[in-house]
């Protein structure tokens, strides 16, 4: 199985696991799978996703907040899609960055301990029906202007900054900045 992995903060002692599919079959399956806690991930829109380190950002958040007791959502996979949202609405943001029933293509991300996703990844793939490709190919499915709108980046900020580093500065900010 392709997967990109990636250590988070060292105090976590975790690492983040990403998996790309295309052409998913069973969205609606998967969904409830995740809602039901049947496979212990986060499933994100691959089309809300500019760059792999935007859902790193999120993923370190979510572990050093577990880590720390102070989740806002109820679970760890559930505080990644809140941290990739701009708002403190988990409900908005669960369903802004969370799968709907037709998405087609997705992000599963995976928190775990050193040796700790084989199993996940077997139950992930067992589950998920679709093609699994490369992290590399994230590009071919991310929808720049879905994603400029909803972190409410305008052409004149790009011309300063890159859309990754807009997008992290917004997430990792969220707690102090009100935006328009």
């Amino acid at each position: 199985m392709d997967a990109y992995t990636v250590p988070l903060d060292s105090e976590t002692e975790m690492l983040c696991t990403l998996y790309l599919f295309t052409n998913i079959e069973n969205s609606d399956e998967i969904r409830r799978k995740v809602i039901n806690g049947e496979l212990c991930c986060s499933i994100i829109k691959a089309a809300l996703i500019a760059d792999p380190f935007q859902v790193l950002v999120a993923a370190n958040r979510a572990a050093i907040n577990a880590k720390l007791n102070r989740l806002t959502t109820k679970s760890l996979y559930t505080e990644v899609l809140f941290n990739l949202s701009i708002s403190k609405n988990i409900s908005r943001s669960l369903m802004e960055f969370g799968i709907t029933d037709n998405d087609k293509n997705i992000l599963v991300v995976v928190i775990h301990k050193i040796n700790g996703d084989e199993s996940m990844a077997k139950l992930i793939t067992d589950h998920i029906k679709g093609e699994n490709m490369s992290i590399s190919k994230l590009p071919e499915f991310t929808d720049l202007d879905l994603i400029r709108k909803t972190y409410k980046i305008d052409k004149d900020e790009l011309t300063v900054s890159n859309l990754t580093n807009s997008i992290v500065s917004r997430i990792s900010c969220k707690d102090f900045i009100l935006l328009k």
